[in-house]
């Protein structure tokens, strides 16, 4: 020991270096019990499975992980979530982004309700997409209902370009493309 005081705690300086490590440990301490949430899937009913496949497959860029029938009662958390009969078999598909895996779930009922184009829009569903141009014929070369293409820029400067599209089983679905240049 030298005798020369800590220089972390001289004289005058303890309390608020000292505040100043408590706060740190405070906010550490808030931040590592803050739950943190993250969305593992979105869940879409529609009328004609196959049809819902091939649209997301071909026009949004999704890929096929698993489609198959649950047998009747197979996952019966799915009657309260959808309002239907898990009592009876139901078709589902797994499908997945390039970065989300098995990001969207699609169930069939031959009961769905169709959309309403008078009412509000409840859910909509954003995909970034690679190419936006590329998405929108693919939708109009399927049928699907495509809005025009709008031009922003985002909160922290990024362009962007988006446009709404209608799957065959009435679902809003709000592509876009960051870094386009469509509609400058």
């Amino acid at each position: 020991m030298t005798g020369k005081p800590d220089t972390l705690f001289a004289a005058g300086r303890s309390w608020p270096v000292l505040m100043m490590l408590i706060l740190a440990c405070c906010a550490l301490a808030a931040a590592a019990s803050a739950q943190t949430a993250r969305i593992k899937r979105v869940s879409l009913m529609t009328s004609d499975l196959d049809q819902s496949i091939a649209f997301f497959t071909e026009v949004v860029g999704f890929t096929l992980d698993f489609e198959g029938t649950l047998p009747a009662g197979g996952e019966p958390f799915l009657g309260p979530v959808f309002n239907i009969d898990a009592a009876r078999p139901i078709r589902r598909a797994l499908l997945s982004t390039s970065v989300e895996p098995r990001g969207l779930f699609l169930i069939e009922h031959p009961a769905s309700p169709a959309p309403d184009p008078s009412s509000p829009t409840a859910v909509v569903t954003v995909v970034q997409v690679e190419n936006i141009v590329q998405t929108l014929k693919a939708a109009q070369a399927f049928g699907a209902p495509v809005s025009e293409t709008v031009t922003d820029v985002t909160p922290e400067g990024l362009r962007f370009s988006e446009a709404m599209i209608t799957s065959p089983g009435g679902h809003v679905i709000l592509v876009y493309e960051i870094g386009s240049a469509e509609n400058p």
